[in-house]
């Protein structure tokens, strides 16, 4: 059976890393918020926060409208992002409605390490102007926004995926144990 897989889960737990992986395991396409706000951020003026936050709310838009669509096809796609309550709530109106399947995976992790990660590869990695305008520049301000984002409503039923201690296969192995095939 086909499916929507959602990789959802805590910033710099290795989200983009597995979906990519995941997309060449089950040959099926993966479309990330990150590209898509990286795409209209080169096409679309932006200063600061509230044009940022414009930029990301499209981005989940696009996403949530793929999902519909390969739901109205019965198509199978993967799309990450560290999904919010609101966009999980369509996503989950518009897949019931056409009766398809959804499965989230959720990555968490140590939180003194996924921050470590995050300021590596905001100082290191070259990343995209449009990811660069976020306050969470403390280790403080950084599991505030973690934990806010697990604590909210479990709109769909969330598979853990702790990657404390894993590398990018290890995380690999466990995200095909929790989704299965797509058969």
């Amino acid at each position: 059976m086909a499916k929507i897989i959602i990789i959802s889960g805590d910033l710099a737990s290795g989200k983009s890393a597995l979906a990519k992986r995941l997309s060449r395991h089950y040959q099926i396409p993966y479309f990330s918020k990150a590209k898509f706000k990286e795409i209209l951020g080169e096409k679309i003026d932006f200063e600061g926060i509230d044009q940022n936050k414009r930029i990301s709310k499209s981005s989940y838009d696009l996403l949530t409208h793929m999902a519909w669509r390969f739901a109205q096809v019965r198509g199978s796609v993967i799309l990450e992002a560290n999904f919010h309550e609101a966009q999980l709530e369509q996503i989950k109106k518009d897949v019931e409605f056409m009766n398809h399947k959804v499965e989230l995976v959720y990555l968490t992790g140590d939180l003194d390490v996924l921050f470590e990660r995050f300021l590596y590869r905001e100082h290191y990695e070259n990343r995209h102007p449009v990811h660069l305008t976020h306050p969470l520049r403390s280790l403080e301000e950084f599991e505030n926004y973690i934990l806010k984002l697990r604590n909210e409503k479990e709109v769909l039923p969330r598979k853990m995926l702790d990657t404390t201690n894993c590398d990018h296969e290890m995380i690999f192995e466990k995200a095909l144990k929790l989704i299965g095939s797509l058969d």
